[in-house]
């Protein structure tokens, strides 16, 4: 379930057409993920979403869910320690269901609903503020001035204090957290505190272009083993394109 608007996503397996999608786009990582969820990713009850109206949050959880159905739900990467004297290897491991579960929205006080759906106001304020969504996110990609352009998006009014912006940020954290943030843990050689980025879709992306960077191997071992063509090859499931390949692999071993 995607943890802001509560969709239940249904994620298909994948085709040998949305791997090379992966490994070949040169769109940035935002707007290719939402190329990819658009393509293997309806409700559960089989419709489609309007992923540019989603909040921008729910991407990031979409990212994550589908690797999870892909690939599982463990997360394995590694860092190493910041120490000069150490710089030890250090393995990050932890589950994408209680890491997006970390992560779940909540209502904070002060906030209410404004009369426009959507919209919300802070308790002795008159600034009406709004959860960012994917339209918003792939908005402030051509410039990078994220930060800014969100605010000029999602905030009714031209200035605020900084007093009154803080608040705005707390309160936007508590009703869509971002799951772009810091994870880490003690480094097991020196002791020391050891923090690592982590962001969701450019670590999924990253994942997904690993595992798939077979597909064009595979895809030659079944047209010339079988004759088949490359568009009926790149049409087959993951799973079964896979198999048929190491059918083929397993005989010629032993030939």
């Amino acid at each position: 379930m995607l943890p802001v608007s509560g969709t239940v996503l249904a994620v298909r397996e994948p085709t040998g057409v949305d791997e090379l999608y992966v490994l070949e786009t040169t769109l940035a990582p935002a707007p290719t993920l939402v190329g990819l969820a658009t393509r293997v990713a309806t409700t559960s009850a089989g419709g489609a979403i309007d992923w540019a109206s989603m909040p921008a949050t729910d991407l990031a959880a979409a990212a994550l869910l589908i690797r999870r159905a892909w690939m599982g739900d463990a997360i394995r990467t590694d860092t190493r320690c910041p120490d000069p004297g150490c710089r030890e290897r250090i393995d990050v491991s932890f589950g994408i269901a209680d890491y997006v579960s970390h992560y779940r929205p909540r209502h904070p006080r002060g906030v209410s609903a404004a009369p426009d759906p959507g919209w919300f106001t802070l308790a002795g304020s008159a600034v009406r503020f709004r959860i960012p969504t994917v339209e918003d996110l792939l908005t402030t990609q051509p410039d990078g001035q994220v930060a800014d352009t969100l605010a000029g998006r999602c905030i009714d009014t031209e200035q605020i204090s900084r007093t009154l912006a803080r608040r705005l940020d707390r309160a936007l954290s508590a009703l869509a957290p971002s799951l772009s943030d810091r994870v880490g843990g003690t480094c097991p050689a020196c002791g020391r505190e050891v923090a690592m980025r982590f962001d969701p879709i450019a670590y999924t992306l990253a994942d997904l272009r690993n595992a798939f960077a077979g597909i064009h191997l595979e895809t030659h071992v079944l047209a010339s083993a079988y004759g088949w063509s490359e568009d009926a090859i790149l049409a087959l499931p993951r799973g079964r394109r896979r198999h048929y390949a190491s059918i083929i692999a397993d005989e010629r071993s032993v030939a």
